[in-house]
C-alpha cells in the first residue's frame, strides 16, 4: 500500500477518534462550564441530590435511580430538540407512543401522557369499559349526587373534550377510530340513563368549530373561544335548575389576539420557536365584579392551589367547583354568576385511586351547587384496581 494512503487512513482514524472523544466529553464539560445553548424544554425537574453524607447514601441512590442523571447531563435539552426535529421534519416518525404526536398542518396532539394514559388510543376507542367498570363509576357519581341532594345541593358533571375529539381531521390519518363508540360515549350514556346530571360539551364545540379556533394547535387546552362556548352551555344548563342564569355574549368582549404563545405541546418538544401561535383573550367591556379572596374553610392546595372568588351580592348562589386545567379559562366567566365560588384542583384519577371529592370543604361552605369539571381524558380513566367502597 502506498505511503500516502497509509497516512490518509491513519488521519481519518485519528480524526474519528478525536471527534468521538469530543462528543463523549462534551456533556461532562458542559456540566462543569455550562456553555451549552439555552433550550426551552418543558418537563418536570429532577429531584435534587441531597448533600453528600453517609446517612444520605440510600436517599442519594434513590434520586439517581429515578432519572436524575437522565435529565442533568450536558447538552441534553439540545439533543432532545435535535431528536424531535429529526423525527418530525426528516423521518416523519412521530408516533402515539411518544408524549406528543405531530399531526397535519402544524397541529400537535397529546399522546402518551403517562404510562397508564394514552390519549390517542382512547380517542380511537380501542379499549372500552366493561359493564362492571361502568357500574362502578355510575355508582360513584349517583351516590355523590344523592348525598348532595339530601343537603339541598345541586350537582352537575361537566365534560370538556380532548382536542383529538373536536379536531380529529388534523391527526395523522393512521389514527382512525377503530370502534363506533369510545369510553366517553359509554360513560355519558350510562350516567344519563341513571339520572345523573352530566353536561357533555362535545356537541356544542363541534357545532362551534367553524366559527373560530377552539383549541390551540400547539397546546392540549382550549382557547378562550372554546372555553366561552363551554361556559355558555353551562349557564344554559344551570338555567334549567332553580337559577335565572343567562350567559354573557361575545359582543360583551373585545377579542384580542396576541402573538408569541409558547404552547405546552411544542414546549414539550423543545420546538416552541418552530410552532408559532397566537394567544386568544377576551377583554370585557365592563370590569369584572368577582375578586379573589382568602378562604380559611378550603384547603390551600390539593394538586394545585385553591382559588376562591366572591361578589358582594347576597342574591347570587354559591358554588364549589372540582376542576382540572381546563377550568382555568372558565373561571373568569363562571365567577361572575356566584356570590362565592370555590375552585378545588385535586389530583386526577389513576389506576390506584379516583380523584378526591373533598366532602369537608363542601360541608364547611354549604354551597348551592357543586360542579365536577373533567377534561375527557381524566373523566374516562378505568376504575382503580383496588376500588374503595365509597365514592
Amino acid at each position: 500500500m502506498a505511503l500516502p494512503q497509509i497516512f490518509c487512513r491513519r488521519a481519518i482514524h485519528w480524526a474519528a477518534v478525536a471527534v468521538f472523544c469530543v462528543c463523549i466529553g462534551l456533556p461532562a464539560a458542559d456540566n462543569l462550564l455550562h456553555f451549552a445553548p439555552q433550550v426551552d424544554l418543558m418537563e418536570n425537574a429532577p429531584t435534587p441530590l441531597p448533600d453528600f453524607s453517609i446517612s444520605e447514601v440510600f436517599r442519594t441512590f434513590n434520586v439517581l435511580q429515578r432519572g436524575f442523571l437522565d435529565k442533568t447531563y450536558g447538552f441534553r435539552k439540545q439533543l432532545v430538540r435535535w431528536q424531535n426535529m429529526l423525527d418530525i421534519y426528516v423521518l416523519h416518525s412521530s408516533t402515539q407512543y411518544q408524549s406528543v404526536v405531530a399531526g397535519q398542518g402544524q397541529w400537535l396532539f397529546l399522546a402518551q401522557e403517562n404510562p397508564e394514559l394514552n390519549v390517542v388510543e382512547d380517542y380511537r376507542g380501542s379499549r372500552l369499559f366493561t359493564p362492571e367498570d361502568l357500574a362502578w363509576w355510575v355508582n360513584v357519581y349517583r351516590e355523590r349526587q344523592d348525598r348532595l341532594a339530601a343537603q339541598g345541593i345541586r350537582y352537575l358533571i361537566v365534560l370538556a373534550p380532548n382536542k383529538e375529539t373536536i379536531y380529529p381531521e388534523f391527526l395523522p390519518p393512521q389514527y382512525n377510530r377503530v370502534s363506533p363508540i369510545n369510553r366517553t360515549d359509554q360513560l355519558v350514556h350510562a350516567l344519563e340513563t341513571a339520572g345523573v346530571a352530566v353536561l357533555d360539551l362535545r356537541p356544542a364545540l363541534f357545532a362551534a368549530k367553524q366559527g373560530g379556533l377552539l383549541y390551540y394547535r400547539t397546546d392540549t387546552h382550549w382557547t378562550t373561544s372554546g372555553a366561552f362556548v363551554g361556559y355558555s352551555e353551562i349557564m344554559h344548563r344551570l338555567a334549567r335548575m332553580p337559577w335565572d342564569f343567562a350567559p354573557t355574549i361575545r359582543g360583551d368582549y373585545d377579542i384580542q389576539i396576541t402573538p408569541g404563545l409558547a404552547g405546552g405541546l411544542s414546549s414539550m418538544l423543545a420546538l416552541a420557536d418552530l410552532f408559532p401561535e397566537d394567544r386568544v383573550t377576551f377583554a370585557p367591556h365592563t370590569p369584572r365584579q368577582a375578586v379573589e379572596v382568602d378562604n380559611p374553610l378550603a384547603p390551600k392546595s390539593l394538586f394545585q392551589p385553591t382559588v376562591t372568588t366572591e361578589i358582594n351580592d347576597p342574591s347570587l348562589p354559591t358554588a364549589v367547583v372540582f376542576r382540572d386545567s381546563f377550568a382555568h379559562e372558565l373561571m373568569p366567566f363562571l365567577s361572575e354568576h356566584f356570590k362565592q365560588a370555590v375552585y378545588l384542583w385535586p389530583y386526577p384519577s389513576n389506576p390506584r385511586e379516583s380523584r378526591v371529592f373533598d366532602w369537608a370543604t363542601v360541608e364547611a361552605t354549604k354551597p348551592d351547587l357543586v360542579i365536577d369539571e373533567f377534561v375527557e381524558r381524566y373523566f374516562t380513566e378505568f376504575p382503580p384496581k383496588h376500588r374503595p367502597a365509597t365514592p
